[in-house]
């Protein structure tokens, strides 16, 4: 692998690098993210990040204390008030974990195993609320000998995804055999169409996307 060339979107002194094993835990921790990005390149009170947060003043209170010790975010100024002077934190706009102090590998386990446990009780509900009847498990072997299970009845009528009709639910890890070329076509096919609906403000239902894929090893 070639080294990435050194390139940043971030005003110099807005990336902060890790080095404490502990702070590394928190911001690729996801669900601990969540809680810290209202802070990040902004100067923020807690009661205004209790409301973007939807959390009660007293819990935001006790995250940002955490967030303090640790030095992940520092108070910017107080400003007088009647009673108890406001007070203004703010965090880095990014930070960098190198991989020497967390690696990719226990990154994307935390994350995956959190996010797979919301996916399976998720799934389980809507397959439960939407899939009415004499619906199961029909396990088949594909033409490539590759085994696999389908959503389908009894009597063979698979569950179609592409149906108006049917839940929005995608499911399934396989096998393929590719060359290298192929295998990088996918890869941006994938990208492509994931890319869109990434990053955007937008109104509706929350989903949850996974996209996996990697060569196999064993």
């Amino acid at each position: 692998m070639t080294a990435p060339e050194e390139s940043s979107s971030f005003p110099e002194g807005q990336v902060e690098v890790l080095t404490d094993l502990r702070c590394a835990q928190v911001v690729t921790d996801r669900a601990q993210l969540r809680l810290l990005a209202p802070f990040m390149g902004q100067e923020r009170t807690v009661s205004q990040v209790a409301v973007l947060l939807n959390l009660s003043t007293t819990a935001t209170y006790k995250v940002t204390q955490r967030f303090l010790k640790l030095g992940l975010l520092c108070e910017t100024r107080q400003e007088a008030r009647a009673g108890r002077a406001l007070r203004y934190y703010r965090a880095p706009a990014a930070y960098f974990t190198p991989f020497t102090v967390l690696s990719m590998e226990q990154i994307g386990q935390h994350n995956r195993a959190a996010h797979l446990d919301r996916f399976e009780r998720n799934f389980a509900r809507t397959v439960r609320r939407d899939l009415q009847g004499g619906w199961g498990a029909l396990t088949q072997v594909m033409p490539s000998g590759e085994p696999f299970y389908d959503i389908a009845t009894q009597g063979g009528a698979s569950w179609d995804p592409l149906d108006d009709d049917s839940p929005v639910l995608l499911s399934g890890w396989n096998l393929v055999t590719l060359p290298p070329a192929e295998a990088r076509a996918l890869q941006r096919e994938i990208t492509a169409v994931v890319m869109p609906y990434l990053n955007r403000q937008a109104t509706g239902k929350t989903y949850l996307l996974g996209v996996f894929l990697t060569p196999d090893d064993g």
